[in-house]
């Protein structure tokens, strides 16, 4: 080798606590940004006097669009110069595929609400009491459905960028695929520790059982190379849930599409006011769904 001759560049992998500590940063900026947006549109929409069409068609369209954006364009830049990744390129690429990925993982995430649906049905540990959108005007049906897509698609693309995108995808670079995997999942089920009905499961029960899902979504993310899987299913997995079957029988909601149920079954099986993810059901769903992330995903699939 000449003297002057440099040797080519290598890239180390990154350091486990910069990634996590970088994670949190990344997450609490999202944060701030969701707060704002979500504040601000919201105290402009009422200086405005808005009107309840404006408020959602509008005000709630802009408030959503800024919080997916943030969650991006804070992340992307992170990606490049901490993990020295191509940005967008392994979050969302525009590739051959990437649709049947996103409809794949919308068609798993319902299918597996729907059969834990009707078998709560089935056992009478479920109820229909009503459609939930009887009785209202044509303009509230459309809030309510353009409402339910914006809020589910901010949860799904917000948290899959975060959690899967960044930080399994630092952490499986900085350490192993399992053991990213592993930590991040549980990560993100103590991130949902700050949700609505927390309370009502222990915290010790409560994080494992919320890491389950991350696990699988973690799991269709390095499978498929990609977020489009997995933040499909993650939208139809709230979706239906929350909206659709109404699983967790609320009985007031903006986002409320499908039907007004009652619940009579055993906690244990039905979960919680969080939702089935705390009880078997969302045990029963998460296997219905990683076999077909599993199938979608297999070598023989994509010939």
């Amino acid at each position: 080798m000449e003297p002057n001759e440099k040797n080519p560049k290598v890239t180390q992998p990154p350091q486990l606590w910069k990634v996590i500590g970088m994670f949190a940063l990344l997450f609490l900026a999202v944060q701030v940004a969701v707060a704002i947006f979500g504040l601000g549109v919201n105290a402009l929409m009422r200086a405005l006097g808005a009107g309840e069409n404006l408020r959602v068609f509008l005000g709630s369209t802009i408030s959503r669009a800024g919080m997916i954006a943030a969650a991006l364009l804070f992340t992307i830049p992170v990606l490049t110069s901490v993990l020295n990744k191509p940005g967008n390129a392994i979050l969302y690429p525009i590739q051959p595929g990437w649709g049947r990925d996103l409809l794949a993982g919308l068609g798993i995430g319902a299918a597996a609400m729907l059969l834990v649906f009707l078998l709560e049905l089935a056992l009478g540990w479920l109820k229909v009491e009503n459609l939930a959108l009887t009785g209202l005007t044509w303009d509230a049906c459309l809030r309510a459905a353009w409402l339910a897509l914006l809020v589910n698609a901010t949860a799904a693309v917000g948290e899959e960028v975060l959690f899967r995108g960044f930080l399994l995808t630092g952490l499986k670079d900085a350490w192993d695929a399992s053991g990213a995997l592993l930590i991040s999942s549980l990560i993100f089920g103590g991130a949902h520790i700050l949700a609505a009905g927390a309370q009502e499961t222990n915290w010790a029960q409560f994080i494992p059982l919320l890491a389950l899902p991350g696990l699988l979504l973690g799991w269709a993310y390095l499978r498929s190379g990609n977020l489009w899987l997995a933040s499909g299913l993650h939208f139809a997995w709230n979706l239906f849930q929350d909206d659709i079957f109404n699983l967790s029988a609320r009985s007031t909601s903006d986002t409320l599409l499908g039907f007004d149920t009652s619940l009579s079954g055993p906690k244990w099986f039905m979960g919680s006011s969080f939702g089935i993810e705390v009880g078997a059901a969302g045990i029963l769903a998460l296997l219905i769904a990683a076999l077909g992330v599993w199938w979608f995903t297999r070598p023989s699939a994509n010939k």
